[in-house]
């Protein structure tokens, strides 16, 4: 973050000046005095107590390059039904591995004085959220009319791409939808090489609107990503969201969905799988400000080698929020001894007639069910897999593409152990 180097400069305080005297001035500069307030998060504060972030803190981050995509590792990113993807290197768009603008999207880069970023959520004491704030260069504004559809899954893919130092960089997604208008919005987050990567999705659903968005995150193991996703809906409106890990270093999301109108539903979910000492973090706040809405949180860990997981949560049931119905979910499966997980679901209510649950599990394979599969002839390792998968299979069945739950299938079964003789056409999706 705010690093001083031997020749006491701060390479992104020097960076986010440049970046104010072009656009967003003010919000910049209160982002990152914000930011100096805050300080780096260690382990004494709560929202951190579980994530290791010396090694990030000892970094002194900079500015990424100007940079292409390779379009070699672009294949990678490939999923079958997104035919408008929309290419990012380092926080800027490029032009010329991406699709045309589809209408309704725009960039915000020519338009960042005008835009109101921030609406939608107050992430004031979250520093990577203010670094998102003052880093940001550019990104994509989603808006579809009363009534109308995005006409296609829109793909925005973010790729980080160092240079010999290690790099800090950003993207603003921004979708506001009108009345029952609806949208499909992927983000697929990746890239090579030693990165601090802060992206912020902010959605705004007014009446009868409806929303799938993913996240897709694979990176390296060199990079930490810190995100958010903000959400505020109107009565009736429905936002399916979900953040799906299988690459980096330490991946934390902090989300907010607010549901504002009469009758509205949010359905957050997250499923993440472990590699080495990775570590997955979900802070989570589903706010009930209306009657009659509905919610469901679920998430769901695979943990084999040291990786580690924490979830932190709250359903807030505001006063006269009457008939709300919420269910909160974190479930952990350790694949090893070294593996570890932390869940901490919270309820807070201030209204009657409502029906708020909650749960969390951490466990290791099932002995009865490992003895089946063994029973009928399948190897010890190949059964964990299968078991492991079928834990997943919950929150990857809901995702909202077929091809994106293959894509994720495969990304998964390569990282299970065990899984070697497992493919596609086994895992029932």
């Amino acid at each position: 973050m705010c690093i001083k180097t031997l020749d006491n400069v701060c390479p992104l305080c020097d960076s986010i000046d440049a970046l104010a005297a072009k656009s967003m001035g003010d919000q910049r500069r209160a982002a990152c005095e914000r930011l100096h307030e805050l300080g780096w998060p260690s382990k004494n504060d709560d929202a951190f107590k579980y994530c290791n972030l010396k090694e990030a803190a000892d970094t002194a981050w900079h500015l990424g390059p100007n940079a292409t995509a390779d379009r070699g590792e672009l294949a990678a990113f490939d999923i079958k039904g997104t035919d408008v993807r929309l290419i990012f290197v380092n926080g800027r768009f490029d032009a010329a591995a991406s699709s045309d603008l589809p209408e309704g999207v725009r960039l915000l880069s020519p338009m960042l004085n005008e835009t109101h970023l921030d609406r939608v959520a107050d992430f004031s004491d979250d520093p990577f959220a203010q670094l998102s704030t003052a880093l940001v260069e550019d990104g994509v504004l989603i808006e579809v009319p009363d009534g109308q559809s995005l006409s296609k899954p829109l793909h925005i893919v973010h790729l980080s791409s160092p240079d010999a130092d290690p790099i800090a960089s950003t993207l603003r997604v921004v979708i506001r939808l009108g009345r029952n208008a609806t949208a499909c919005v992927l983000e697929s987050w990746g890239g090579t090489g030693p990165a601090l990567v802060t992206p912020m999705t902010e959605v705004e659903l007014k009446e009868g609107a409806k929303c799938n968005h993913a996240r897709l995150v694979e990176h390296d193991d060199q990079t930490w990503h810190m995100g958010g996703i903000a959400s505020r809906q109107a009565a009736g409106s429905t936002f399916e969201s979900v953040v799906l890990t299988v690459g980096g270093r330490t991946v934390r999301t902090i989300a907010h969905a607010s549901l504002d109108g009469e009758g509205a539903h949010a359905a957050l979910r997250g499923f993440g799988i472990g590699d080495g000492d990775r570590h997955i973090n979900s802070r989570i706040l589903v706010a009930h400000m209306a009657p009659g809405c509905t919610s469901r949180e679920i998430f769901k860990h695979l943990l084999p080698d040291q990786s580690s997981a924490a979830f932190a949560a709250r359903i807030f049931v505001n006063h006269g929020a009457h008939g709300t119905d919420a269910v909160q979910t974190s479930r952990n499966l350790l694949l090893s001894p070294d593996a570890k997980s932390w869940s901490r679901p919270e309820l807070e209510i201030y209204a009657d007639d409502v029906k708020c649950t909650h749960g969390a599990t951490t466990g290791e394979i099932d002995p009865g069910a490992l003895f089946y599969l063994r029973a009928r002839g399948v190897p010890e390792s190949t059964a964990r897999a299968l078991l492991a998968w079928a834990f997943a299979a919950e929150v990857i069945n809901e995702v909202p593409l077929q091809s994106l739950r293959s894509h994720l299938a495969r990304r998964i079964l390569a990282q299970l152990p065990g899984a070697e003789m497992l493919d596609e056409g086994i895992v029932s999706l």
